[in-house]
C-alpha cells in the first residue's frame, strides 16, 4: 500500500467513508420496502456513480511522477 499515489488514497478514503453510510443511504431511499417506485432508481444513480469513481481511483489512479 505504500506505493499508492494520491488519487489511489482518495478512492480508498471514499470507499471507507461509504462503508458505514451504505445501510442508512439505502434505508433513506426506501429500498427496504417491497413496493417498486421508479424514482428510487433515480436516487440510486448518484450512489452508484460515487462507488464507481471511488473504485476506479483506487484501482487505477494516476501514476506518481518521478521528479528526480
Amino acid at each position: 500500500m505504500m506505493g499508492m499515489s494520491g488519487s489511489n488514497w482518495v478512492g480508498f478514503v471514499m470507499l471507507v467513508i461509504f462503508i458505514p453510510l451504505a445501510e442508512p443511504i439505502w434505508l433513506l431511499l426506501g429500498f427496504d420496502s417491497t413496493e417498486f417506485d421508479s424514482t428510487k432508481i433515480l436516487w440510486a444513480i448518484p450512489v452508484a456513480a460515487y462507488i464507481i469513481v471511488a473504485a476506479v481511483l483506487l484501482i487505477r489512479g494516476v501514476p506518481d511522477r518521478d521528479l528526480s
